[in-house]
């Protein structure tokens, strides 16, 4: 590795030099990666894919309005990030298979994948049991559809607008666990199950 940043500061400046190869980066030290790609102008990813991100607790809007970014970080190492908030919010080339992330840490995923139009891999299997905040979580997601009734979503209290404008979802999440759920738009509720007894409790969001 040719350049081993010890801050966010540092790593910042070394990604948005665009005659830095991301590959030749440790980024072992760094905890924190909010809005590390955010409106980024480069187009070379090669060697993010061996980002060491073990100790990264904060990946908030990290590659929002990427909109070329698509590289693969099947492998990457999340088992420690608490934040994702709009992680991959307006990424619109990001389609990577990212099943396997142990995101069983995460507490907010709020906005996660808003407008990220071309993102449509299976996440089913995600351990979201810890998440608080989902609203957003889809919106504007117009390519996803992936089945994800089997989420432990019993802690989630915020489901406002989780799959506004996600024209293609239609996969059936009526088992899932609302009754922590305080905050859902119509469209969320309807659905989770068009409104039935189990989101009753649900309050408007105003």
């Amino acid at each position: 590795m040719k350049y081993i940043p010890e801050t966010k500061v540092e790593l910042e400046k070394l990604v948005n030099d665009l005659s830095v190869n991301l590959g030749d980066i440790d980024t072992s030290k760094i905890t924190d990666m909010s809005g590390l790609f955010s409106h980024t102008s480069r187009t070379d990813f090669s060697g993010i894919e061996k980002w060491n991100v073990s100790n990264v607790e904060n990946m908030v809007a990290m590659f929002h309005n990427a909109k070329s970014f698509n590289a693969d970080i099947s492998s990457w190492d999340v088992s420690n990030v608490e934040y994702m908030i709009g992680m991959f919010a307006r990424a619109i080339s990001f389609n990577q298979d990212i099943s396997k992330w142990d995101v069983s840490n995460v507490r907010d995923m709020d906005s996660m994948f808003c407008g990220a139009t071309s993102f449509n891999q299976p996440i089913g299997d995600w351990d979201v049991s810890d998440v608080k905040n989902m609203a957003g979580m889809f919106s504007e997601a117009t390519s996803f559809n992936q089945p994800i009734g089997k989420w432990n979503v019993g802690n989630v209290t915020n489901m406002r607008g989780t799959f506004e404008g996600a024209r293609a979802f239609n996969q059936p999440i009526g088992d899932w666990d609302v009754s922590k759920v305080e905050y859902i738009d119509d469209e969320t509720k309807d659905l989770i199950c068009n409104g039935c007894s189990n989101v009753s409790r649900m309050k408007e969001y105003v």
